[in-house]
């Protein structure tokens, strides 16, 4: 596997993540019990629920936090391939490959949410080396792929 390769798979995992905490959401709005609305009060009774289809409802909420916990450890298993990947590359001196993957395919969620690049701080932290060396390599490694193409 490559760092290619494992970015993309930690994508498709974050949208299966999103996808599946979606649908629990929705089911737990279904399950659990919701505001009472007195203008619709009946007087002659209450409402029937079918014992069989909230056991259903359960089930299938047990399952959804099943793969939620699943693809959460999958998810926290890449992080830790990815960066043991860049401590290796820069152990064995690839260390522009592993800046400029830093700089192009990483990203950190801000506390708005939004999606941002690492800092040339934060790469220069992970490959151990200055903020200007982290700067003159991802220079460096643009420039061989631009005479690549």
């Amino acid at each position: 596997m490559t760092l290619e390769d494992a970015s993309k798979e930690r994508e498709r995992l974050e949208n299966d993540l999103i996808f599946y905490q979606s649908r629990l959401e929705k089911l737990k709005c279904l399950v659990l019990p919701q505001a009472t609305k007195y203008d619709k009060v009946m007087v002659d009774g209450g409402k029937h629920t079918d014992s069989i289809l909230k056991y259903v409802e359960l089930e299938d909420e047990q399952q959804l936090e099943t793969t939620i916990k699943y693809i959460q450890s999958k998810l926290a298993d890449i992080d830790r391939w990815i960066d043991q990947e860049i401590k290796r590359l820069s152990k064995y001196g690839e260390t522009v490959k592993a800046v400029v993957y830093l700089r192009e395919k990483e990203f950190k969620i801000s506390f708005n949410g939004k999606k941002r690049h690492l800092t040339w701080d934060e790469i220069a932290r992970k490959v151990y080396c200055s903020e200007r060396s982290a700067r003159t390599w991802y220079k460096l490694g643009t420039e061989k792929r631009k005479k690549s193409n």
